[in-house]
Protein backbone atom coordinates (compact mmCIF):
# COMPACT_ATOMS: atom_id res chain seq x y z
CA UNK A 1 0.00 0.00 0.00
CA UNK A 2 3.09 2.44 1.01
CA UNK A 3 4.67 2.10 -2.54
CA UNK A 4 0.93 2.15 -4.22
CA UNK A 5 0.73 5.38 -2.35
CA UNK A 6 4.17 6.62 -4.01
CA UNK A 7 3.33 5.20 -7.23
CA UNK A 8 0.14 7.09 -7.34
CA UNK A 9 1.60 10.75 -6.08
CA UNK A 10 4.54 10.75 -8.75
CA UNK A 11 2.57 9.06 -11.45
CA UNK A 12 -0.79 10.41 -11.29
CA UNK A 13 -2.13 8.51 -14.40
CA UNK A 14 -0.47 5.06 -13.00
CA UNK A 15 -2.46 2.38 -13.14
CA UNK A 16 -3.11 0.58 -9.66
CA UNK A 17 -4.45 -2.99 -9.72
CA UNK A 18 -5.28 -4.28 -6.26
CA UNK A 19 -5.01 -8.11 -6.19
CA UNK A 20 -7.03 -9.54 -2.69
CA UNK A 21 -7.22 -13.10 -1.87
CA UNK A 22 -10.88 -14.63 -1.86
CA UNK A 23 -11.07 -14.52 1.62
CA UNK A 24 -9.35 -14.17 4.76
CA UNK A 25 -9.41 -17.78 5.88
CA UNK A 26 -8.00 -18.65 2.47
CA UNK A 27 -4.94 -15.91 2.56
CA UNK A 28 -4.53 -17.42 5.80
CA UNK A 29 -4.43 -21.20 4.53
CA UNK A 30 -2.43 -20.23 1.95
CA UNK A 31 0.22 -18.73 4.36
CA UNK A 32 -0.18 -21.38 6.43
CA UNK A 33 0.61 -23.68 3.40
CA UNK A 34 3.54 -22.42 2.20
CA UNK A 35 5.38 -22.42 5.50
CA UNK A 36 4.92 -19.47 7.26
CA UNK A 37 5.61 -19.17 11.07
CA UNK A 38 2.06 -19.21 13.21
CA UNK A 39 2.93 -15.64 14.40
CA UNK A 40 4.20 -14.27 11.07
CA UNK A 41 0.91 -15.33 9.55
CA UNK A 42 -1.17 -13.82 12.79
CA UNK A 43 1.33 -10.99 11.64
CA UNK A 44 0.38 -10.61 7.76
CA UNK A 45 -3.71 -10.78 8.96
CA UNK A 46 -3.35 -8.07 10.70
CA UNK A 47 -1.69 -6.11 8.26
CA UNK A 48 -4.26 -7.28 5.40
CA UNK A 49 -7.42 -5.74 7.84
CA UNK A 50 -5.63 -2.39 8.01
CA UNK A 51 -4.16 -2.12 4.46
CA UNK A 52 -7.00 -3.43 2.29
CA UNK A 53 -9.24 -0.73 2.94
CA UNK A 54 -6.79 1.45 2.19
CA UNK A 55 -5.94 -0.41 -1.23
CA UNK A 56 -9.28 -0.98 -2.73
CA UNK A 57 -9.62 3.18 -1.98
CA UNK A 58 -6.23 3.90 -4.18
CA UNK A 59 -6.66 0.99 -6.47
CA UNK A 60 -8.22 1.57 -10.28
CA UNK A 61 -9.37 -2.13 -10.19
CA UNK A 62 -9.56 -4.56 -7.80
CA UNK A 63 -8.89 -8.08 -8.45
CA UNK A 64 -9.30 -11.13 -6.79
CA UNK A 65 -7.16 -13.91 -6.75
CA UNK A 66 -9.26 -16.90 -6.80
CA UNK A 67 -6.81 -18.84 -9.50
CA UNK A 68 -4.09 -17.60 -10.69
CA UNK A 69 -4.34 -18.17 -14.66
CA UNK A 70 -7.62 -16.62 -14.39
CA UNK A 71 -6.34 -13.40 -11.95
CA UNK A 72 -3.37 -13.31 -14.48
CA UNK A 73 -5.63 -12.92 -17.53
CA UNK A 74 -7.81 -10.59 -15.83
CA UNK A 75 -4.48 -8.37 -15.08
CA UNK A 76 -3.65 -8.70 -18.46
CA UNK A 77 -6.76 -7.46 -19.92
CA UNK A 78 -6.78 -4.21 -17.65
CA UNK A 79 -3.51 -3.59 -18.60
CA UNK A 80 -4.19 -3.81 -22.14
CA UNK A 81 -7.30 -2.13 -21.88
CA UNK A 82 -5.65 0.91 -19.93
CA UNK A 83 -2.85 1.08 -22.79
CA UNK A 84 -5.39 0.87 -25.18
CA UNK A 85 -7.12 3.89 -23.98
Amino acid sequence: VDGAQQVKRLHPDALLLFVVPPSRKEQERRLRGRGDPGDKVLARLKKAEVEEPIGRQLADHIVVNDDLDATMDEMLELIDAARAA
